[in-house]
């Protein structure tokens, strides 16, 4: 059954297909064809009058559409309505007004059995790159902060509000004895969210540019007895980067391990964020629990609290949480003072209206509205301030991910954990400039004459100068204190000299090719039959020559000179013989050096590798 209902899930609304139709793709001469995926029909034509300006494309594989042929798809139909009919039957039993809930929490993160964090990608692409988020902008609210303090709650609430958008006067928060559903709570001290999730539909909102894809992100609670330091900061910044509106969840006032931990998470996001061309912390909200310091709520009360904050941590020579300080002076910081929800609430209730105290019930209807309002403001931007779509979301979330992977644990300390993302990004950038140096040697190669004024043994110095180039730039580059470095370092000289190694054997196999060539033509223009075969004594001489640098020095070089000697001496009047025995002699010379044989002040001149062979 669940198998049947991947089958017929609309990726737009992520419920079961309703009016399933297929979509005309475009195929040039062949006509027009079925790209073969479905959507429910109101879905389809929501989705394509929220984003015209871009055309009518396929919401899943985005390849141009026809606006105008919906084909119903009848077969998928009856497939959905093995679903469906079931649904209905338990939706009628429940009484009137009683609706399914569309979408559903999955998992972006999880932890293995050593609390490694590890990336659920096709989850992540679900999310941010199908059903038209992959094309739009994107806004998505996470919340951290401590464990138990109703960070999942809240979350359910925002559910509401959005399902409801028209609603008026707080409607939206449902019927006084409607059960909380959505991400998974409970009031209760054990820990119920675990690493990363988000909310599987998105929802659109209205923003001055078109419509905004509205998502909602869950985070494993930090602070707690049981939890892991090292891996509650790599949840918070892993959070903090994905988001474009932070909420930091905290119980009864601003504290010091609050600040705490704000401190280490803006370290790590900051650096990262860098890195992969994220702004880490657009907008933030400090969300106050169980406020009961003064009769002053919501936000005018979160005004003066954050302003006595900030005061308090002005007032220390050195800050101490320096960090912290900095992101609260922003004007895109905010604070909010929720009062006690009420006993019922507190003590195990399924989070009924009816349950919630009336002043509660108010600052949470206040907050909730107040925020999915202003959600199509504070859309997704890279470092740049540039909007972000949800597909390039997606990759420079999956690129942070891969250095996740190499670097799983160890981290002892904030501090270590950014200088560890930081010099990894160092690496990367070496091994990115490497890519250039390469590519460029290896076009400029394939030119003949380009390729002759560069012989291999000369290549391959100029690998190792910008190898070296490189590593020291690293070195100087990376952070400290970093245990690994030298170890990274040692990786990245065997990873770029492997390359080389690469490249130098096909240029070695491309030069003796075009020294051959060069040299029987030139032999057969400049000396006619006879000289034809003095430019084969050339192109032996040179190749010989070459295997001194390789090989060994005596051999090669009588290799040229034999090579020469023979070829030029019996039908060359000499030619071949004196031409090969000066390239011999030369390169002779050259693998000396190369070799270490050559002594200081023995009176030899140096040869120009870059002079023509002919």
């Amino acid at each position: 059954m669940e198998q049947l209902r991947e089958d017929v899930t609309c990726s737009i609304c992520w419920d079961v297909l309703s009016d399933p139709v297929s979509i005309i793709e475009y195929q040039g001469w062949k006509g027009p064809q079925e790209c073969g995926h479905n959507f429910c029909r109101g879905c389809l034509s929501t989705h394509w009058s929220q984003i015209s300006a871009q055309g009518h494309r396929c919401p899943e594989c985005r390849d141009p559409c026809s606006g105008d042929r919906m084909i119903p798809d009848t077969s998928v139909k009856n497939r959905a309505e093995k679903i469906t009919k079931p649904l209905q039957e338990e939706t009628e039993s429940q009484g009137p007004g009683a609706q399914r809930e569309p979408g559903r929490p999955v998992q972006l993160v999880r932890l293995d059995e050593e609390e490694n964090l590890i990336l659920d990608e096709e989850a992540l692409s679900r999310c941010l790159e199908q059903g038209g988020v992959g094309d739009a902008p994107v806004c998505l609210v996470s919340i951290i902060g401590e464990q138990r303090r109703g960070k999942s709650f809240l979350l359910n609430y925002l559910l509401r509000q959005l399902r409801s958008p028209d609603a008026r006067d707080g409607s939206w928060m449902g019927r006084e004895d409607e059960p909380l559903e959505g991400f998974e709570w409970r009031a209760d001290e054990e820990r119920v969210t675990n690493g990363v999730w988000a909310w599987s539909q998105p929802f659109w909102v209205p923003a001055k540019a078109g419509k905004v894809a509205v998502l909602l992100v869950d985070t494993e609670g930090s602070m707690g007895i049981e939890s892991n330091k090292e891996t509650s900061i790599k949840l918070s910044a892993f959070s903090m980067l994905l988001s474009s509106y932070q909420i930091l969840n905290t119980g009864c006032r601003v504290k010091d391990p609050d600040l705490e931990y704000l401190e280490m998470f803006v370290q790590v996001a900051e650096v990262v964020g860098e890195a992969y061309g994220l702004e880490p912390i657009q907008h933030l909200d400090l969300l106050v629990r169980d406020w009961s310091s003064s009769r002053v709520l919501g936000a005018q009360g979160g005004e003066q609290h954050l302003r006595h904050v900030r005061q308090k941590l002005e007032a220390r020579s050195p800050c101490k949480h320096p960090k912290a300080l900095e992101v609260l002076k922003r004007r895109s910081s905010c604070c909010y003072l929720m009062p006690f929800p009420g006993e019922r609430i507190a003590m195990g209730s399924e989070g009924r209206l009816r349950d919630m105290g009336e002043k509660f019930r108010k600052s949470l209807r206040d907050y909730v509205t107040a925020l999915v309002s202003t959600a199509g403001q504070h859309v997704r931007r890279d470092r740049h301030w540039e909007v972000l779509t949800g597909t390039q979301l997606a990759a420079k979330i999956k690129n942070l991910s891969d250095v996740m992977k190499k670097h799983r644990s160890g981290f002892s300390s904030p501090c270590q954990m950014a200088n560890t993302f930081h010099n990894q990004r160092v690496l990367d950038r070496a091994r990115a400039d490497h890519a250039v140096f390469l590519k460029e040697k290896d076009g400029g190669s394939r030119n003949v004459v380009a390729c002759l004024k560069v012989r291999p043994g000369k290549m391959a110095e100029l690998f190792a100068e910008r190898r070296g180039q490189l590593l020291g730039r690293c070195w100087t580059d990376m952070r400290e204190p970093a245990p690994e470095k030298e170890a990274q370092l040692t990786g990245l000289e065997e990873e770029l000299t492997r390359e080389a190694e690469t490249f130098l054997e096909s240029y070695g196999k491309r030069f003796k090719k075009f020294v051959t060539a060069v040299g029987v033509g030139a032999g057969a223009v400049a000396l006619a039959t006879v000289g034809g075969v003095a430019g084969a004594g050339i192109a032996a001489a040179a190749m010989g020559a070459e295997a001194a640098v390789v090989l060994s020095v005596s051999g090669a070089a009588g290799i040229g000179v034999g090579a020469g000697a023979v070829a030029g001496g019996c039908v060359g009047g000499g030619v071949g013989m004196g031409v090969g025995g000066k390239i011999t002699q030369k390169d002779k010379k050259r693998a000396k050096a190369a070799a270490g044989q050559r002594e200081e002040g023995d009176g030899t001149v140096e040869v120009s590798d870059t002079a023509p062979l002919i």
